[in-house]
């Protein structure tokens, strides 16, 4: 295209004027401008058109690019798209691609990589098979070794069931031989065995629709336990301990454990469904000089903003505090609290309580009722008499007289409660005591503390001198109220208690018991305490009431100082049947029995101290001194440096820091309860 358009240029100045001037020759010949004409047709033929040498002096040519010239094809990228594994690194060599050796793991060309077989070569223990392990990884590795073998997968070994002595002492193990595993005890014999019991928690109500859980335990096993719940309606069964459900009806939930020994033992959970759920919050500790905030929660509302609810606070004798959600008060004893939220978008209602503990103030006892345990054992007995002292703090039983306790206006759980507890008379030797987690007359938890060893009747068994503690736990249809009797308090003949509940100490008068009552410890036990109380000395009595268990310390304490100096003994008791209830005092004719000094607080505000910060100089030793408050005794300590554990393990260290130190402190309970505290020791130079 371009010389034809120089061919027509040249044309025109050739042609364009009718009379061209001719030129006169300047005897210069044009220079060389480097351009090629190419009129497109061969050199060789005669186009009639002659083009005679000339100059144009007029013209200059210089160097210039014409953007209508076809582009010369570059050559193509070999690397372009990579075609290497995985993008690696495309080199170009030779006129071609380049790729590096596959990665780790894999085999090929580089271009192509596959993963390579790594349990080629690998035998693993018959029944195990290889695990290739996948690219970038290399090689192969055995599965875990068979039920009831160990080992790495290529060697496996039988498993030592009986390795630690799992049995309880007088059994035999038998370890479980593959494929099978783990061990079996031959069966505990004998009447310092333990009595198997299956733990399924306390009932539950929840909102239709929720998830709830339920754990499963045992005390009293032997070995080992295996646990199978079942609902009793679906037929469904589940094989763990744990596990969660969610009925859409009221459902009673059954737990039986099996231990290594093939017994076998049961326990009942029921989980209620409802359509409201009132909560008044978490029980908590205050001074007497302070005060609290009640707040009221709920779910399943029928409105979600809550503009349909109402509430209401009462005291246990139904005074009413306050018609709002929320209100502050200002108790100067121990106090609980009934809370009643209404829904009246859909005409329902709910309750919960909370309970204020005044932790330096005691209980006013004479606001306790009395409740008689009647038995038909007792026609002649007289009437219990628990007259209360001025302050209101203490009460003491005058006569010898039926089996009675004085019921307190608290339900409470995961609590301590302490007090002191005396016989003023040298006149009699039978049964004091306590109960706790009480539900109703025909559920609680009842321990009997007997001074000498008495076998009375044949329905009433045998007390010999020691501690026994029993779970109340009374026929399913039998009544749960009390009726009132002006003569002496509370009458429990609605429910007609066996003579050996409030009697009988001895594990070989369990049948007496009736129902589902049964002995959770009784003297001779392992671990019991098979003497008798003491005449005229104070004792000073500590209860840790959690949910699943109660540790019950008795310390000798005859001047009501508060001394645990002199332990007398210390009872742990492992049962989840009533994880909440009422506390009270116990006598089975016995007189001049005085109860006093009770004081409660809520296991919720366990925490470590580890003493205030402190600054000294550099090179003075500095005494740590950590403590706990409502820790469930024995507690151990342990302090750290942040680097490193300081020796001795025990609550008081002596350190000498060089610069300035956080030092933590973590204590832990006799329940495994655990809580940590720091302390700053700043030194100066």
């Amino acid at each position: 295209m371009r010389s034809l358009r120089l061919l027509c240029c040249f044309l025109f100045v050739a042609c364009g004027s009718e009379d061209p001037e001719p030129q006169p020759d300047s005897g210069q010949t044009a220079p060389d401008t480097g351009l090629i004409f190419d009129s497109g047709v061969d050199a060789g033929t005669d186009t009639g058109v002659g083009f005679p040498d000339a100059t144009f002096p007029d013209a200059t040519f210089p160097d210039a690019t014409f953007p209508d010239a076809d582009p010369v094809d570059a050559a193509p990228d070999p690397c372009a798209p990579n075609p290497c594994f995985q993008g690696a690194a495309c080199q170009v060599q030779d006129g071609g691609a380049q790729c590096p050796a596959c990665p780790t793991g894999y085999q090929g060309d580089g271009f192509s990589c596959q993963d390579i077989d790594g349990c080629v070569g690998v035998t693993c223990f018959p029944g195990v098979v290889c695990l290739d392990v996948p690219a970038p990884g290399e090689g192969g590795r055995c599965d875990v070794c068979p039920l009831g073998l160990e080992g790495d997968g290529v060697t496996c070994t039988e498993i030592d069931g009986c390795a630690g002595d799992p049995c309880l002492t007088g059994t035999l193990c038998a370890d479980v031989p593959a494929p099978g595993d783990g061990f079996t005890c031959t069966p505990c014999v004998g009447p310092t065995c333990p009595v198997l019991r299956a733990q399924a928690g306390a009932d539950q109500e929840i909102i239709l629709g929720t998830v709830t859980t339920l754990v499963g335990g045992a005390v009293g096993y032997n070995g080992a336990f295996t646990c199978a719940w079942s609902d009793g309606q679906s037929g469904q069964t589940w094989t763990t301990c744990t596990t969660t459900i969610s009925p859409s009806v009221d459902t009673i939930y059954t737990l039986t454990v099996t231990d290594a020994s093939g017994a076998t033992a049961s326990d009942d959970v029921l989980v209620r469904i409802a359509q409201l759920l009132a909560d008044a919050g978490a029980d908590r500790n205050i001074l007497s000089t302070q005060t609290a905030t009640l707040s009221a929660n709920w779910s399943g509302a029928s409105c979600p903003d809550g503009s349909c609810i109402s509430c209401e606070w009462r005291l246990s004798d139904n005074t009413v505090v306050a018609n709002t959600c929320t209100t502050v008060v200002a108790p100067t004893a121990t106090t609980q609290y009934f809370l009643t939220v209404n829904d009246g978008g859909a005409s329902r209602s709910d309750t919960d309580s909370v309970a204020i503990f005044v932790t330096d103030r005691p209980a006013q006892l004479c606001g306790w009722n009395v409740v008689v345990m009647t038995s038909n054992e007792y026609p002649s007995t007289p009437n219990p008499n628990y007259i209360c002292d001025p302050n209101g703090t203490a009460r003491r039983q005058t006569v010898n007289g039926k089996p009675a306790i004085v019921l307190s206006d608290l339900v409470v759980e995961n609590v301590r409660i302490t007090g002191h507890i005396s016989v003023e008379t040298s006149g009699d030797d039978d049964l004091i005591g306590f109960l706790w987690g009480w539900q109703n007359p025909k559920n609680a938890y009842l321990m009997t503390w007997k001074q000498l060893n008495q076998n009375w009747t044949a329905n009433c068994g045998n007390a010999p001198a020691g501690i026994a503690i029993k779970k109340i736990d009374g026929a399913p249809g039998a009544p749960s109220t009390i009726s009132f009797n002006a003569a002496f308090g509370f009458n429990a003949t609605d429910y007609q208690y066996s003579c050996a509940v409030g009697w009988s100490q001895s594990r070989a008068n369990a049948g007496l018991l009736n129902d589902a009552s049964i002995f959770l410890m009784a003297p001779g036990d392992p671990g019991s305490h098979t003497t008798g109380w003491a005449d005229f000395l104070t004792y000073r009595v500590e209860f840790y009431y959690t949910p699943d268990r109660t540790r019950i310390l008795v310390y000798a304490d005859d001047l009501q100082s508060g001394s645990t100096d002199t332990l007398v003994t210390s009872l742990l008791i492992e049962d989840s049947s009533y994880p909440a209830g009422a506390f009270a005092f116990f006598s089975n004719s016995q007189e001049q029995v005085q109860f006093g000094d009770f004081t409660l607080a809520s296991l919720g505000d366990y925490r470590a101290d580890a003493g205030p910060d402190q600054a000294v100089a550099a090179g003075t030793a500095v005494d740590l001194i950590g403590s706990a408050e409502l820790a469930v005794p024995p507690y151990a300590c342990e302090w750290s440096d942040g680097s490193m554990t300081l020796a001795g393990n025990t609550c008081a260290v002596t350190v000498t820091p060089s610069v300035d130190t956080t030092y933590t402190l973590t204590v832990t309970d006799d329940l495994g309860r655990v809580a940590t505290d720091a302390v700053l020791v700043d030194v100066t130079p």
